[in-house]
């Protein structure tokens, strides 16, 4: 193999990675539904609406291939929802349909590389269900969702021990457990809130 041949063959091999990362139209979605659910969870209806249209755009960018296409058809049909929703100043339903949309993302993103592991961004979603249980008086939706930030907890801090992000590792320990014994709506919200600030700390350090 002459030289410029194996210089072509090492270019196509270092581009192989970024075939497989997420395409940025889905994490313009996923970033755009995190501000939406929050700018509705605090009734903040200018911001809303804005992230409602850089959601709408994001997703006409997104490659029309994408699998599964459950995930892809549901992730559709709740941008396109949300309009109404938006328009209407419906805090819960666009709270839940947010959140919904990071679901989807969740569930399309599993295919592509990531450094991030797959129980952040659940951890994530889970928080903000948390504060949808808070925001509709939920109790048996909160239950089951502090339930599921144990079971992804369990599974990811022997990974974030082992990089040694100990101080994150006790912080959300913390939290996990004070959840699980918390009886008033309040606690629930102010530890679903400390459990997200967590969260994105440890994404923006994974990443």
């Amino acid at each position: 193999m002459s030289v410029l041949h194996l210089f072509i063959a090492l270019l196509l091999l270092q581009s192989v990675p970024s075939a497989d990362r997420r395409p940025l139209a889905l994490s313009e979605i996923d970033d755009s539904a995190r501000y939406l659910f929050d700018a509705a969870r605090d009734s903040r209806w200018t911001a809303a609406q804005d992230q409602l249209q850089t959601l709408q755009q994001a997703l006409e960018d997104l490659p029309t291939g994408i699998r599964p296409t459950d995930e892809a058809t549901s992730l559709r049909r709740r941008v396109h929802e949300l309009a109404d929703m938006v328009a209407s100043k419906d805090r819960v339903r666009t709270m839940d349909a947010a959140n919904a949309i990071t679901q989807s993302v969740i569930g399309l993103s599993v295919t592509f590389q990531s450094r991030v592991p797959s129980q952040i961004p659940r951890l994530g979603y889970l928080g903000r269900q948390v504060e949808l249980g808070v925001a509709t008086n939920n109790r048996t939706l909160i239950t089951r969702a502090v339930a599921d930030i144990r079971q992804a907890w369990n599974e990811l801090q022997p990974e974030l021990e082992g990089r040694g992000h100990r101080a994150d590792v006790r912080r959300m320990t913390d939290i996990v457990v004070t959840l699980e014994g918390a009886t008033q709506l309040n606690d629930d919200d102010s530890l679903a809130r400390a459990e997200l600030g967590v969260v994105s700390h440890l994404e923006a350090e994974l990443k």
